[in-house]
C-alpha cells in the first residue's frame, strides 16, 4: 500500500498533477458495507482519457488505497494529504492579539480550502517513452525511435481500477446503529469513493452495493436487480444504473431497514422510511404526484432520470434537513407529519417540491460556472413557486414572497448581496451556496427570475424555461447553462 507523503516544513505548496485534460467517461463502484465493523471496503473502476503527460489526478480523502491498476496491469500511485496534523501548541505559540489570532485561523481555513482543490491521488497511467525505449532496445531511424507523441496515443484511453477501503467515516459517510447515509456537501464524494470530484468533471455510473440480507440499501440509478448470495450470514447485492452523466457531488446512498412505499400514480415514484415512521410517510407524500406531473406540464418535458427516490431518516442523523442527488434525495423524518398537524403540511409540501425541482435545475442542468449557480438555484425557486400558486393558492405564493422580499431588503441594507459574481464565487470555494447567506442569496435569485417573468409575461417566459430544458436534451451534451444565455 502506497503512504501518504508528509509535507515539507509542516505546510509548504501541496504537489499536485495537472488535470485539466483528464476525462471520465464512466465510472463503476462496487462496496460492502460491514455495520457491525462498520466498515466500506471494495474498488472503484474509471474509464478516464489520460493527459499528455500521461498521470491521472483523482479526489481520496480518508480513504486507504490498497492498489492500483491500469488496464489490468500494476500502476504506481501516490497520495498527497490534503489535511495537515500539526502541533497546536507550537502551531500557535507566536499569536499574541485576538486580531492576529483571528488572521491566522482564517489563513489556515483558506489553505485548507486551496488544498482542497488540488488532485491528492496521482497514478501513472504511462511510461515515458525514454524507459520504454530502454526496455526495447536500441531502434534505428527507419523503424522510427518510439517518440513521445506515440506514448500519448498510447494512454488515451485507460481502464484504471482502484482497491480501498474508507479509513475514516468522519465526513462525506455517517453510521449510526444499523444506518448508514451520505451527504452531498461540497467536496465530500471524495471520503467515500475516488473521483474527480469536481463540477466540470460528469459521467454515467454502474453502482453496486453489498448490505446484510435484513437491509436496503438505496443510490442514485435506476434499480436493475437485486442478486442474494448463498453466504452465511447472507447478503444481497442492489445494482444500479445511471446513463445520464452527472458529478461525483449527486452520487448518494443510504443504507437501513427501511419500508418502502411505492407511489400510487406512478412506478417512478418510491418513498422510504424506517419502520416507526411509515404510517405519516403515506399521508406525507400522498400530494406527491400532483408536483410531479405540474413539473412535467410546466416543463413540457419527461423527468430527467428513469426514476425518483425519497428517503426519509431519522433527524439526528442528517446532516441537514435536506440533501439533493441524483433521482433521489434525502430527508429529515422531522418533516413528517401525521394528518392531525396542519400547520405542518404546507412546509413538509413545499421542501418536497423544491427537491424535486432541483432534479431539473442543479442535478440534471449544472451551472456552466459557479458565478451562474446563481441561476439554477433561482429556476429551482422560480419552479417551486409555480407549484405553490397552483396547488395552494396565490395568497399563500404572494405571502411567501413578499417575506423572502423584505428578508433580502433587509439583508442588502448595507451591502448588496453579490448573485453573478465572478471573483465572489472564486473567494468563497462554494460556501456562497450555505448558511444564512446562501438563503439570501436563493431568495434574490428567485426575485430576480420573477422580475423577468412580470416583464416578459407568464407565458412567454414559460417558454423560455421549456426551451432552455429542449435545448438541454437534445443539443447541449454538457447539459450546462450561463447566465449570458438566459439574460440575452
Amino acid at each position: 500500500m502506497a503512504k501518504a507523503r508528509k509535507q515539507k516544513n509542516g505546510g509548504g505548496e501541496q504537489k499536485g498533477g495537472d488535470n485539466s485534460e483528464a476525462v471520465v467517461r464512466h465510472q463503476k463502484l462496487c462496496l460492502s458495507i460491514d455495520m457491525d465493523r462498520r466498515r466500506i471496503y471494495g474498488y472503484t473502476e474509471l474509464e478516464i482519457v489520460v493527459p499528455d503527460n500521461g498521470i491521472v489526478g483523482l479526489h481520496a480523502d480518508n480513504l486507504a488505497i490498497e492498489r492500483v491498476t491500469v488496464d489490468g496491469d500494476a500502476a504506481e500511485f501516490e497520495v498527497f494529504p490534503h489535511y495537515l496534523h500539526l502541533d497546536s501548541e507550537n502551531r500557535w505559540c507566536s499569536v499574541s492579539l485576538a486580531s492576529s489570532a483571528a488572521d491566522a485561523a482564517g489563513s489556515v481555513y483558506l489553505s485548507s480550502l486551496e488544498r482542497e482543490l488540488v488532485p491528492n491521488l496521482l497514478i501513472m497511467c504511462c511510461k515515458s517513452s525514454k524507459s520504454e525505449s530502454e526496455q526495447q532496445g536500441p531502434t534505428n531511424s527507419e523503424n522510427g525511435v518510439q517518440s513521445s507523441g506515440e506514448c500519448k496515443q498510447n494512454v488515451k484511453s485507460k481502464l484504471v481500477r482502484i482497491d480501498y477501503w474508507v479509513e475514516k467515516t468522519e465526513t462525506g459517510i455517517h453510521f449510526e446503529g444499523n444506518i448508514l447515509h451520505t451527504d452531498n456537501q461540497i467536496r465530500r464524494a471524495r471520503c467515500w469513493f475516488p473521483c474527480m470530484d469536481d463540477s466540470s468533471q460528469r459521467c454515467c455510473y454502474d453502482l453496486e452495493f453489498t448490505v446484510a440480507n435484513n437491509l436496503v440499501a438505496v443510490s442514485t440509478g435506476t434499480l436493475l436487480h437485486q442478486v442474494l448470495s448463498k453466504k452465511d450470514p447472507p447478503c444481497k447485492t442492489y445494482v444500479y444504473e445511471l446513463n445520464v452523466p452527472v458529478t461525483a457531488r449527486s452520487i448518494m446512498l443510504v443504507v437501513a431497514p427501511f419500508e418502502i412505499l411505492p407511489d400510487r400514480h406512478s412506478n417512478l415514484l418510491t418513498h422510504m422510511c424506517l419502520p416507526a415512521n411509515l404510517p405519516i410517510l403515506q399521508n406525507s407524500v400522498g400530494f406527491f404526484y400532483s408536483a410531479f406531473s405540474h413539473y412535467e406540464e410546466y416543463l413540457s418535458s419527461s423527468f430527467p432520470f428513469g426514476s425518483y427516490t425519497q428517503v426519509f431518516i431519522s433527524p439526528e442523523m442528517a446532516v441537514s434537513s435536506s440533501s439533493f442527488g441524483a433521482s433521489m434525495s434525502i430527508f429529515s423524518s422531522q418533516i413528517l407529519f401525521d394528518e392531525k398537524v396542519i400547520d405542518q403540511t404546507i412546509e413538509t409540501r413545499i421542501k418536497l417540491a423544491y427537491a424535486l425541482a432541483r432534479q431539473w435545475f442543479g442535478v440534471y442542468i449544472t451551472a456552466e460556472a459557479p458565478s451562474d449557480e446563481w441561476l439554477l438555484d433561482g429556476l429551482a425557486g422560480f419552479l417551486t413557486d409555480s407549484f405553490i400558486k397552483q396547488f395552494l393558492g396565490n395568497n399563500e405564493a404572494r405571502y411567501r414572497r413578499y417575506k423572502a422580499n423584505c428578508a433580502v431588503c433587509k439583508a442588502d441594507d448595507s451591502v448588496a448581496t453579490a448573485l453573478s459574481s465572478s471573483a465572489s464565487s472564486k473567494d468563497l470555494y462554494g460556501t456562497q451556496c450555505i448558511g444564512l447567506y446562501g438563503k439570501i442569496r436563493s431568495w434574490k435569485s428567485v426575485a430576480v427570475l420573477q422580475m423577468l417573468e412580470k416583464q416578459m409575461g407568464p407565458e412567454s417566459f414559460r417558454k423560455i424555461l421549456q426551451k432552455i430544458v429542449r435545448a438541454q436534451e437534445t443539443t447541449c451534451p454538457a447539459r450546462t447553462l450561463s447566465t449570458k444565455e438566459v439574460i440575452n
